[in-house]
């Protein structure tokens, strides 16, 4: 019997920023060890900047939109989803690829992907506060951003695997 594709996914607790920061931190010395790898689809430097650039349009403003009826769906289930404690996303949603620019390049090293994702970790590490409208979601506060951010994050280093470090 083969493989479930989610096997190998073993997702990260992320409740906070500084979890976040500690989490890179962890992928930086796994990197450095030469015991970095993933199960995913998309390398670790892929992940990580798809996760950076999500994380740059909610401080920055988004240059995308998205139609109508994807909006109302985001508004009644997926933000909803955020304001329950323990909702957890899950891998399997395959997000339009074409004209976005929420999708990674097709190399991205990981020191590219951790450089992008501790500089904005590190903004919102020195109070910035996250106010963009999402294309998707609509109006959200900075409290749901960092929940979303850090859920979006846990699913996606769910792949990731540190190894053993010296």
């Amino acid at each position: 019997m083969g493989k479930s594709k989610n096997e190998n996914w073993n997702p990260k607790s992320l409740t906070t920023i500084d979890d976040l920061s500690a989490e890179l931190d962890k992928i930086e010395a796994a990197q450095h060890a030469g015991t970095l790898s993933t199960h995913g689809k998309w390398s670790v430097g892929q992940n990580l900047e798809h996760c950076a650039l999500f994380i740059e349009g909610s401080l920055d403003g988004f240059e995308m939109g998205i139609p109508w009826p994807m909006r109302l769906i985001g508004k009644l289930f997926i933000k909803r989803m955020l304001t329950k404690p323990g909702a957890q996303m899950k891998p399997g949603f395959n997000a339009p690829t074409e004209g976005n620019p929420l999708m990674p390049r097709d190399e991205v090293s990981v020191d590219e992907g951790l450089a992008k994702m501790k500089g904005l970790v590190g903004r919102l590490q020195n109070g910035e506060q996250m106010t963009q409208d999402s294309p998707f979601l609509g109006k959200m506060t900075h409290e749901l951003w960092v929940a979303l951010h850090l859920n979006h994050c846990r699913m996606h280093f769910g792949f990731f695997e540190y190894g053993e470090q010296a």
